[in-house]
């Protein structure tokens, strides 16, 4: 995972904290998390923002709970704008933060002495690792260390401010789909080979409800319906127009090329036709005149006889070459007629296509009338 100081190299200011649940509420005298919005976000603004910001927000969303947010990745690369780290918090104070080989900082929560600085000395990080400290009372105390995304968003709407929004999540499901979405988003960027990278592509921001697996003990998987954070691009953008413009110009200026033989898919088999026989293609096409013209320009000694498949399991060949070429050279004979041959030649051959190709050939000439 990234350590925190890509994000911190290139942040504007932030200004608040998207969460996704409510305010916290007071249950039997403790303060807890407030209750998922589900398909919204809150909007905590962080204190001394500028009144104007907050009122040009609210003039655009008319809510600072919006189920949605118009974005923009200001970076060449999403994971400037990205930070994750394992975070260990006592109260609203964080005592002990790790990337996933060390420790970057662990304080003693409840004395708040220092144990690690700045990474020393090391102390490796193992997940799922439990922390003890002594309570005032001299009570042991366990502590976990848990996921902590964030991720900054420049909102484009809000002209001249130069503020970032802040996704600050530790669901590990959220963590899962943000990283799918950004390195999806990262490699539609390099596709274009755009010099800007990411920057400027328009995405929205917003929650879908979704399946996770919680693995609640050894062998017990339980599926969880989890409302999880979600970014795309924007489909409605010139961005997304003009990608998909260049991948389509892509693909014809690049046509497929595969190493399978694809008269070998079972999907083209007819349903008439034994599954180890290859579909036939007809006489008149353009492959088979493509596929001839280069069969026709190798060297004499590389392949004497020019129609003879060039492998055993050729049959793409054999059926759009071979076939309409022997009825072309045998008048007597129509190409129905030697693909009813070629089929025979091909059972008695065990799918060997050359050997196939000389049964052809042999049981043409003991049909063929004489001359």
């Amino acid at each position: 995972m990234t350590t925190p100081n890509a994000r911190q190299s290139a942040a504007f200011p932030t200004v608040a904290i998207l969460r996704k649940g409510g305010p916290k509420i007071k249950r039997d005298g403790k303060e807890v998390m407030g209750p998922d919005l589900n398909d919204r976000f809150r909007v905590d603004w962080l204190p001394g923002v500028d009144l104007a910001t907050k009122k040009m927000f609210e003039d655009i969303y008319h809510t600072d709970q919006p189920h949605s947010l118009r974005a923009m990745i200001a970076f060449p690369s999403v994971w400037q704008a990205w930070s994750t780290t394992n975070e260990a918090y006592w109260g609203a104070s964080r005592f002990a933060q790790a990337d996933n080989e060390r420790y970057l900082s662990l304080y003693n929560p409840f004395t708040w002495l220092p144990i690690i600085v700045r990474g020393e000395p090391f102390k490796p990080f193992i997940p799922g690792e439990v922390l003890i400290f002594e309570n005032k009372q001299g009570e042991p105390q366990a502590f976990k260390l848990r996921p902590t995304t964030r991720f900054d968003l420049f909102l484009p709407e809000l002209v001249g401010c130069f503020v970032t929004f802040q996704i600050k999540t530790r669901s590990s499901g959220d963590l899962i789909n943000l990283r799918r979405n950004l390195a999806a988003i990262q490699t539609a960027a390099d596709a274009l080979g755009q010099r800007t990278g990411a920057a400027g592509i328009p995405i929205i921001v917003s929650r879908r409800e979704d399946v996770i697996y919680w693995h609640k003990a050894p062998g017990q998987t339980m599926p969880v319906k989890k409302w999880l954070i979600d970014i795309r691009p924007d489909a409605t953008s010139k961005w997304a127009q003009t990608f998909a413009e260049r991948l389509a110009a892509l693909a014809l200026e690049m046509p497929l090329s595969v190493e399978e033989n694809p008269a070998s898919d079972d999907d083209l088999v007819g349903d008439d036709e034994p599954a180890s026989m290859p579909a036939s293609a007809p006489a008149d096409s353009l492959t088979a005149s493509d596929m001839l013209d280069d069969i026709l320009n190798v060297e004499p000694e590389q392949n004497s006889d020019l129609l003879a498949p060039k492998s055993v399991n050729d049959y793409s060949h054999y059926w759009v070459v071979v076939v309409p070429k022997v009825a072309e050279a045998n008048k007597s004979m129509t190409v129905q007629n030697i693909k009813e041959l070629a089929k025979a030649a091909i059972n008695e051959s065990g799918n060997d296509a050359i050997k196939a190709y000389d049964l052809l050939r042999q049981k043409i000439e003991a049909v063929k009338p004489p001359a």
